[in-house]
């Protein structure tokens, strides 16, 4: 069983985007990209973009983005390391996510590997 690693404030989580969840006019993920109970990440620390991106194409997402995990604990939503077969990196940010809290989320991340244009 692979050890379990403790996420820290300053780590950086990282969020596959399918298509659909980007908005190109705010140039930033929609809000509906933070809204599962059991929102699924990755802790950078624990691998690259570009190995995450990867792992991301194969299940048909186009984008990467990045968000502190502080910003998610100050919104009382739980990091929890969750390694899942060939993701040592799998994390689960578990809660109830508002509106409010989906769309804090989309606009405090940062965007590390652009979806293709749409033009």
């Amino acid at each position: 069983m692979a050890e379990v690693y403790q996420v820290k404030p300053d780590d950086k989580l990282l969020r596959w985007l399918h298509p659909g969840q980007f908005n190109w006019e705010e140039n930033r993920p929609i809000s509906a990209a933070f809204r599962d109970e059991r929102m699924s990440v990755e802790i950078l620390s624990l691998t690259t973009i570009e190995d995450s991106y990867k792992r991301g194409k194969k299940q048909g997402k186009n984008a990467v983005v990045s968000i502190k995990a502080q910003l998610v604990l100050e919104k009382g939503l739980e990091v929890c390391h969750d390694p899942i077969e060939d993701n040592y990196a799998h994390a689960l940010v578990l809660g109830k996510k508002t509106k409010s809290i989906s769309r804090f989320l989309a606009e405090n991340s940062e965007v590390e590997i652009y979806p293709p244009s749409e033009q």
